[in-house]
């Protein structure tokens, strides 16, 4: 064999070997985003004024994620001066950043003073709520005509975003967005909010009408009070307290072992490199760390973060964290406010997560030598999939 074939053919042996040693794969590359979605709006990055709500829904619609399950709504005018004047809301920061850059890339300078960044503010205190109605219509827009987006049971915890007129825009409890009327909802502050839990809670078997004429309806599950042999005592929201027959409910409960089980089997894979794609002990991702965990424990989900997302109870919001257990689903937002990695919660602020180079533990806590600031600011929701 010629000395240059053999040169060749060890060069090219050398690099398969060094390859099949390395497992760690990082994420393709997003190199500057906004400028590449920028440009296939406008080849030569020169926005046209009068296309401004296109420009706007092609945002929403590539990076701020499904709006049934994340708030925004944001309009545009042109001053004379040129300059674009941003109003309405949003729910994260980053999504306020991305729009502005994506509008910046296409040549416009942008004000997004009439933003807000949810939850509203005139919110106060009370900013969570538990459905005191038999049960409440959520929609998407306060005014008719609307569209009914899921029906919320009586004690159903909502999260509270903002007002508008006799509605408030909530999360409901699988984390639907939506407008619900005001009346039907027990405002509470966050301390109230984490004393009505499910964790000791019963669940209606059939639909339970109290003498009143309130109906309990089926599927709701209600705060379980100490109550005498043969009965079965209740909190609504609200306070008052019910008897209910035993054969009208049943037991809410998590499943401790089988949540512990889908924890110990991702925790088994601390230390395996990071590998775009990978589901092994010889690399894998964020959401493959997550769908193999819980496919131990009979819990099939699907592969992307964003699609994760879809399964649960909300338990946990970046301005409310209090509602997160061992076992719960974390997932965070990437630069401009897409879903674009996700974690197991351990308890005590702590998280198993797949990030470059290796799968780690986090922390929310400051404190934690593990403290995690990039995860922490970039945080969005907590789900969980048990009762």
């Amino acid at each position: 064999m010629p000395r240059s074939l053999v040169l060749v053919f060890a060069l090219l042996l050398h690099v398969g070997t060094a390859a099949a040693q390395s497992n760690v794969v990082a994420p393709p590359s997003s190199g500057n985003r906004l400028i590449r979605l920028a440009r296939q709006m406008e080849s030569d990055l020169v926005g046209k004024s009068e296309r401004l709500p296109q420009y706007i829904e092609f945002f929403r619609s590539q990076l701020a994620n499904d709006t049934r399950l994340f708030a925004f709504d944001v309009t545009a005018s042109q001053a004379e001066s040129g300059k674009v004047n941003l109003e309405g809301y949003v729910e994260f920061p980053q999504t306020r950043t991305g729009l502005v850059g994506f509008l910046t890339a296409l040549g416009f300078e942008v004000s997004d003073e009439k933003v807000e960044t949810l939850p509203s503010a005139s919110l106060g205190k009370k900013a969570f709520g538990l459905v005191k109605a038999t049960h409440t219509l959520c929609y998407d827009q306060p005014e008719k005509p609307r569209e009914v987006m899921t029906d919320c049971l009586m004690g159903e915890p909502l999260f509270l975003l903002r007002e508008e007129g006799d509605c408030l825009l909530v999360h409901s409890g699988e984390g639907y967005l939506g407008y619900v009327a005001a009346a039907d909802v027990q405002r509470v502050d966050a301390q109230a909010f984490a004393e009505y839990p499910t964790e000791n809670a019963v669940q209606l078997t059939s639909d339970y009408t109290l003498q009143d004429g309130l109906v309990l309806p089926l599927g709701a599950i209600l705060k379980r009070l100490p109550s005498q042999k043969g009965s079965v005592s209740v909190a609504l929201p609200g306070g008052k307290t019910v008897e209910l027959p035993p054969g009208s409910c049943q037991p809410s409960r998590p499943t401790p072992g089988a949540i512990e089980k889908a924890v110990t089997s991702g925790q088994q894979l601390l230390g395996t490199p990071y590998h775009w794609g990978g589901k092994t002990s010889l690399g894998v991702d964020c959401s493959g760390l997550v769908q193999v965990s819980f496919a131990t424990s009979g819990v099939q989900l699907p592969r992307d973060a964003n699609q994760q997302f879809l399964l649960g109870q909300l338990v946990a919001t970046r301005w409310y964290r209090d509602g997160l257990r061992r076992g719960d689903t974390l997932y965070f937002l990437g630069e401009y406010g897409r879903i674009r990695h996700t974690a197991i919660y351990l308890g005590d602020d702590r998280f198993l997560h797949a990030v470059m180079p290796k799968v780690t533990i986090g922390s929310f806590n400051p404190e934690h030598e593990d403290y995690d600031p990039k995860r922490t600011a970039s945080f969005a929701f907590g789900k969980r999939l048990w009762p």
